[in-house]
């Protein structure tokens, strides 16, 4: 009797538990803002190393530049313990114990840095799952998340990485998470496709899978070369660039990397060539599938640990029967002389960053793109132009706990845009640019406290506006300077919301969120009004090597 009444009382608190997890899991969302490094699933390891590098506690870190890889963060990590070790640096409590979570996480990278010098190979295999429970509105399913990374070899590095997820949720940003993105316009049909529905509507993407080596190393100067699918990265914001980001789907492309020391600070320079996805075209007289190209390359300077400043030229080009232009392989000579010379209408955008640090724990930072800029003064064209600014603050009265980060950010009517559509600056219909499109701007202020090394409390504010105009929209001679920005009836969207995540290395991880949305004129119509309530729950478990 008593071994019967222990047992419903088991399953009592069981069924009990289940109907607490579900009802409280309300919608998955897992929105970052710079690329993952291999098997970081979360982006705990971006967040803890920008803290550490507004601090003071790291150094510069190149983070205009990314993705890092996993042995970057391991010289990120011995530079920052040089520094602690050498009295250079005043360390916080939090931010000492955020450095012995990376230490934990990064043991392996660690000692291969030690081996460098030896003969001996270093070689680790990393394996790691992620299972989540995933609940929308609309419906609830399981999702699963793994990698796979193989490293090898010490001053010539092999890494092999391969990075899988399995769901039945519409890919993409969720709008707690991410930005208020308006309603798609019109775009060109894609020839390719990214991913085909499998059973019970699921998809299977590798997000990101390639092959790097590192071809060699002199010194402390290194050249990588990799192949294979990846996201970039260029610019100084913790969420999105307004340059390259990995707003889109992730390129496969050719990318070389190299760091080259300096007599004050290091030099990176990136180069890479990607296939975008493929359009059709067809105004009614002509058709044709447009194969499209995007080329680039950038400079990346951090002198010595306070300023870190870069400048980046990109070309998207494609048509009719288009290939790889070998001219713009070239990772040297300027893209838009290659074009001059040629007189060729490709899609070209140049753009500028910096970030200064003037005390420890202030960082502020800029970045300007220029999609067409007029220098010439008889042109009667507009200068289509975006940019976004901000500052990030970790007073130092609070132990570095509290965390302040406000950023504007502003697109132009026109930016992103090209006369040529097989030129525009997306890739499978996304923008490889800003999320918030086209004639739009965005002001944000953000609040954290870092309670633990993995728990953060957070609140955020975000106004945007959305003008009528989108990556469609194109110049044909418009009086640009009666057209007010942003255009025609503007949609404003506004945003409160506070959480809580917990994100350890491995074991159970989880947040969840409250916000509330307030959008007048809806859609572009006037006196249209919504508002939103929702809460956001995620929680999922890491197994790991």
């Amino acid at each position: 009797m008593k071994s019967d009444r222990f047992l419903i009382q088991t399953k009592t608190n069981v069924r009990l538990l289940l109907s607490v997890f579900l009802s409280v899991l309300l919608i998955y969302t897992s929105a970052i803002g710079a690329p993952n490094i291999p098997l970081n699933f979360d982006g705990w390891i971006i967040d803890a190393l920008n803290k550490l590098e507004v601090s003071g506690v790291t150094g510069g870190i190149h983070r205009h530049s990314l993705p890092l890889t996993r042995d970057d963060v391991a010289k990120i990590i011995k530079r920052a313990d040089n520094r602690i070790n050498s009295d250079k640096v005043n360390v916080s409590e939090i931010d000492r114990k955020l450095l012995e979570k990376l230490k934990s996480e990064f043991q392996s990278e660690l000692l291969h840095t030690n081996l460098k010098e030896t003969l001996k190979p270093a070689q680790k295999t990393y394996i790691r799952i992620q299972p989540e429970m995933r609940i929308t509105h609309e419906k609830i399913a399981p999702a699963l998340q793994s990698g796979f990374h193989f490293a090898v070899g010490n001053r010539n590095r092999l890494n092999i990485y391969t990075e899988l997820e399995v769901s039945n949720f519409e890919q993409g940003q969720d709008f707690v998470e991410g930005y208020f993105l308006p309603d798609s316009p019109p775009l060109l049909k894609s020839a390719d496709q990214r991913y085909e529905k499998w059973h019970a509507d699921y998809t299977v993407d590798f997000k990101r899978s390639y092959f790097q080596y590192r071809l060699f190393p002199y010194g402390d100067a290194e050249l990588d070369f990799l192949v294979g699918r990846d996201y970039v990265f260029w610019g100084t914001s913790s969420y999105k660039s307004v340059g390259i980001s990995d707003n889109s789907p992730p390129f496969e492309l050719v990318r070389l990397t190299g760091t080259f020391p300096c007599k004050v600070g290091t030099l990176k320079a990136t180069a890479f060539t990607a296939q975008l996805n493929s359009t059709w075209f067809d105004d009614g007289t002509t058709r044709y599938l447009a194969k499209r190209y995007l080329s680039a390359h950038r400079i990346d300077y951090q002198f010595s640990d306070w300023l870190e400043i870069g400048v980046s030229e990109w070309v998207l080009y494609g048509g009719d029967a288009q290939t790889v232009k070998w001219s713009y392989l070239n990772p040297i000579i300027p893209y838009y002389a290659v074009q001059y010379n040629a007189k060729s209408d490709d899609n070209i955008m140049l753009s500028f960053d910096g970030a200064v640090r003037p005390i420890d724990g202030v960082r502020l930072y800029a970045e300007w793109l220029a999609d067409d800029f007029q220098y010439q003064s008889d042109s009667n064209d507009p200068h289509a132009v975006t940019w976004l600014t901000g500052i990030e603050w970790y007073p130092q009265f609070i132990d570095r706990k509290l965390g302040f980060h406000t950023e504007y950010v502003r697109v132009n009517r026109w930016a992103y845009t090209h006369l040529e559509p097989d030129n525009q600056f997306t890739h499978f219909g996304t923008l490889i640019g800003h999320p918030i499109g086209t004639d739009a701007d965005l002001f944000s202020v953000h609040l954290s406290y870092q309670a633990t090394p993995s728990t953060v409390f957070e609140t955020n504010y975000s106004h945007q506006r959305n003008g009528e105009a989108d990556i469609t929209d194109r110049y044909y001679g418009e009086d640009f300077e009666n057209i007010p920005f942003p255009s025609g009836v503007v949609e404003t969207l506004s945003e409160i919301r506070f959480g809580w995540k917990y994100r350890p290395i491995t074991a159970l991880k989880g947040s969840i969120y409250y916000a509330w949305r307030n959008v007048q004129n809806l859609g572009h119509k006037k006196g249209e009004s919504k508002q939103q309530h929702r809460f956001v729950l995620l929680l999922s478990y890491t197994w790991g090597n």
